[in-house]
């Protein structure tokens, strides 16, 4: 699920969850961050040289690519640009996760 899904359900007490949601969005242009979901297609990231896709990332596509090579590898339909993007969205996930069971620990939530 989305990230405002998978929080209400941990809420209520889920702790397992399965979903195609990151990798979806990777092979279709939108790429998760801490800013909310960006389309990375649009135009305004067409000049987004040294930027990267979220400044609070280390996956290896943040690391290595800025924006405006992503957005040209999508409009392009590079087969490159899914793996990116979708290594990307899964470990924005994985994150997001370690966040939630951190503040599991801590006794936030």
């Amino acid at each position: 699920g989305d990230e405002e899904s998978i929080r209400r359900g941990v809420l209520t007490g889920l702790d397992t969850f399965d979903s195609c949601y990151p990798t979806r969005l990777g092979r279709h242009g939108t790429l998760l961050t801490q800013d909310g979901l960006m389309r990375i297609k649009r135009g305004q990231h067409a000049t987004a040289y040294g930027v990267k896709v979220d400044e609070g990332c280390n996956c290896r596509t943040c690391q290595m690519y800025d924006r405006a090579y992503l957005h040209h590898l999508y409009r392009s339909d590079n087969a490159l640009a899914v793996s990116l993007g979708t290594e990307h969205n899964l470990r924005y996930m994985a994150d997001m996760m370690a966040r939630i069971r951190n503040d599991i620990m801590e006794g936030r939530i």
